[in-house]
């Protein structure tokens, strides 16, 4: 299709009148900063909390002439793939865009592209060289729904994950993808705690880097409940197994066989959490929203009959690029999470996609604030034939992790893993790059916690297992196709080791008093990055404050001015909670209140500590005066998080579990911290022990703090707990926990918080 017929294709579609209507609606409804952007606001040099559609068309120049204005804007979406759309040096936002998109091309069908002329047609694109192209169409199958074409047409953000292109045709990379140590049917098996069911290999949108791309079982007939069930029967005889992963494909494309496995898994009593995967909320919104919500409400529905069997559902999505997330799909993550479904997000790392730091913000910043918690960067690309054009050096992944703690909150700081062909691994805790192969340059040795003995507990034949060799401290390596970008990233064998002698105190049940006393009394503020002499006030971090009961009036003044001082960049307020403060909910609303006037505030985390050894403190009528100040809305996000600290598992009980049930229900999310104290609990079973509590009680592990601490000045002899053993506690708690189980491991310093890199503790010896 030439351009002048894309334009007549679309020509008088839509009356000026009616697009003015829906762009009124659009900025009345969505024109705020957290939802627009910055760059956005400050290109229309617009202070306010919102702006109106007449702000863009002033600035653009069209104040008398909207239907000028919108033949313009159509002229630009419907010519070639721009960076972005632009109007008088105006970025006019992708969410506009899709807005006015979805009255022009309005639909939500989708599409198996079968050839170019499919193509052109439905997906409107220019083809230059159409006899490559097909040539990979034949090879790696394109399936498109409406909702991508729109957005692909005014975002390379979005094309370049869903269009067919030649570099495809790349023959570099493998052609098989791994299916784990044990496959069995719909069974796939990698680590002994947990398994994946593959409940459908189709996608209704096919992802060009997708590791599954060569997949023969995409092919296959679809499995039906009697396939599900012999799954669910394995893992009935599995009683390692805690979590399932339910994945494909697309899972919810099979209903039958989801509602086999929901069933099946119910009264398994030793599975507590059934993971469902899905890309559908960021390609293909309306599988949630058709028919009225019904498969919003299927999962709330499930959620809540599972949890009356003691185990919960957890939606695992995948997003890339901010420009994918939509209105829809922010609204489907905040309607799951505020009914008490939890929602997360993983995201590869894609060259040309998301390599940068402020691009990850912009994703992770707009998901978190519908309610998603965000968990993995998996980095590189699967190297998998027709995906070289996506992979980025592990070194970049590192700078843009770097970024994101730098400049963002460290509740949207991933962690950044690499899934090798033994597992995952997170870089430089539970595994680092040892060396190059010297055979192929391509490929490195990657250290991993895993050994032989752990494999032997599930893995049926040593063929089963993917290329390794045994390292001397006795975990394998696994050879994976990465370029490091950084040979200063090569870190080389771990020593041998010996056991490590563990502190013995002579009274520990005292020093455990001693500790958890000190742990759970309300902390004095942390130093301030900048220089605000405001009582009961620090600014900890570019992004976020911590402020104490009771809360400063020149306080608040300095959140509201912040607004317009640095464009918001505050996103999060700490306020430590004393119990007064909990015994008078009406005086804690009223701060709340309060702090939630400032519009870039979208999170408020209550740091709770009488979470842990009170919490009969949290009452009813305190969570219902939280949730009522938590606002799930798109446009004025603002939600509450609870954090508290813990020492070890018996300090999590049911009634914390109990309490987290209530509060998650409700949107709230709760997480944990913990200190690493000498002889407390500074051994690897201790903390899996702890991470596999939190983790059954619906709390999210948040940072593990290994040192800076004034507890752990107070409590240890050195600046951190021994390196050599906090390798061996992140090695196990890889090998012995669910990825969901996992903190980050953190060493606090007079700068703020930072994560650790374990490596550089033994590059040295």
């Amino acid at each position: 299709m030439k351009e002048n017929e894309i334009k007549n294709s679309i020509k008088n579609r839509v009356e000026p009148d009616v697009l003015e209507k829906i762009s009124q609606s659009f900025f009345q409804t969505f024109g705020t900063r957290n939802l627009l952007g910055n760059l956005f606001f400050n290109s229309l040099a617009i202070k306010n909390r919102q702006i109106v559609f007449e702000d863009l068309i002033n600035t653009c120049g069209y104040q008398n002439n909207i239907e000028g204005f919108f033949q313009n804007l159509t002229s630009k979406i419907f010519t070639e793939k721009k960076i972005q759309i632009t109007i008088n040096r105006i970025i006019i936002p992708p969410l506009y865009l899709y807005h006015i998109l979805e009255a022009i091309l309005p639909g939500n069908r989708l599409y198996a592209i079968k050839n170019i002329d499919d193509l052109k047609k439905n997906a409107r694109v220019f083809v230059n060289d159409p006899d490559k192209l097909q040539q990979v169409m034949d090879q790696f199958p394109v399936r498109l729904s409406d909702h991508v074409i729109r957005q692909a047409l005014v975002s390379c953000g979005v094309a370049k994950q869903y269009l067919p292109f030649i570099e495809e045709l790349d023959p570099t990379g493998d052609t098989i993808t791994f299916d784990g140590h044990f496959k069995h049917g719909v069974l796939e098996q990698m680590y002994e705690n947990r398994v994946i069911f593959l409940l459908d290999m189709h996608c209704p949108v096919y992802c060009r880097f997708c590791f599954r791309k060569h997949k023969a079982t995409r092919k296959e007939k679809t499995p039906g409940p009697s396939d599900v069930m012999a799954a669910v029967d394995h893992v009935k005889n599995h009683s390692a197994i805690k979590e399932i992963l339910i994945t494909g494909g697309d899972p919810l494309l099979n209903r039958p066989s989801l509602d086999a496995a929901l069933n099946g898994l119910k009264d398994i009593a030793h599975v507590n959490v059934i993971r469902i995967a899905t890309r559908s909320i960021a390609y293909y919104p309306q599988l949630f929203l058709k028919g009225n919500r019904e498969y919003i409400h299927y999962l709330i529905e499930q959620n809540d009959q599972l949890k009356s069997h003691g185990k919960r559902i957890e939606i695992g999505m995948h997003f890339v690029h901010p420009d994918e997330v939509s209105i829809q799909s922010l609204d489907i993550i905040s309607d799951l999470v505020k009914n008490g479904v939890q929602v997360y997000v993983q995201t590869p790392f894609l060259n040309g996609l998301n390599t940068e730091g402020k691009t990850l913000g912009r994703l992770f910043s707009l998901l978190r604030n519908a309610g998603a918690k965000i968990y993995y960067i998996f980095t590189p690309c699967s190297p998998i034939h027709g995906t070289k054009p996506y992979w980025a050096p592990i070194s970049k992944a590192i700078k843009a992790i770097d970024y994101l703690r730098d400049n963002f909150s460290d509740r949207v700081v991933p962690k950044l893993c690499t899934a090798t062909p033994l597992g995952k691994i997170e870089w430089h805790t539970s595994g680092w790059a040892v060396q190059q192969d010297e055979k192929d340059s391509n490929f490195i040795w990657i250290r991993t916690p895993y050994t032989k003995a752990y494999y032997q507990q599930f893995v049926l034949s040593k063929k089963d297992m993917p290329v390794y060799r045994e390292n001397d401290e006795g975990t394998l390596d696994a050879r994976f196709r990465v370029d490091m970008g950084d040979k200063a990233l090569f870190a080389g064998n771990r020593p041998s080791t010996q056991k490590i002698q563990l502190t013995q105190l002579n009274d520990r049940s005292l020093i455990i008093s001693n500790v958890r006393t000190k742990l759970l009394q309300t902390s004095p503020l942390r130093s301030s990055v900048e220089d605000i002499p405001i009582a009961g006030m620090s600014r900890i971090h570019k992004s976020c404050v911590e402020m104490s009961i009771p809360v400063n009036e020149k306080a608040l003044e300095y959140l509201a001015n912040q607004y317009l001082a640095d464009q918001g960049s505050v996103s999060d307020v700490i306020l430590h909670l004393d119990d007064k403060a909990l015994l008078a909910p009406k005086r804690l609303k009223d701060v709340l209140i309060q702090i939630k006037k400032s519009p870039h505030i979208t999170c408020i985390r209550l740091c709770c500590r009488q979470f842990n050894d009170r919490p009969h403190l949290i009452t009813p009528e305190l969570i219902h005066v939280l949730t009522g100040v938590c606002d799930f809305s798109i446009a004025h996000p603002f939600r509450v998080e609870v954090e508290t600290w813990v020492l070890l598992p018996k300090d999590i009980e049911q009634t914390h579990k109990e309490l987290a049930a209530k509060m998650i229900k409700k949107g709230i999310h709760i997480y944990a911290n913990a200190p690493l104290i000498q002889g407390v609990n500074d051994d690897p079973d201790t903390i899996i022990q702890l991470a596999h509590r939190l983790r059954h009680t619906g709390i999210e592990f948040h940072h593990l703090y290994v040192g800076g601490l004034a507890i752990q000045k107070n409590f240890n002899s050195g600046e951190t707990i021994d390196p050599k053993l906090l390798i061996d506690i992140a090695s196990k708690i890889r090998t012995s926990c669910s990825g969901r189980e996992i903190p980050l491991y953190i060493i606090r310093t007079p700068d703020g918080d930072e994560q650790i890199d374990l490596t550089d503790f033994f590059k040295f010896m």
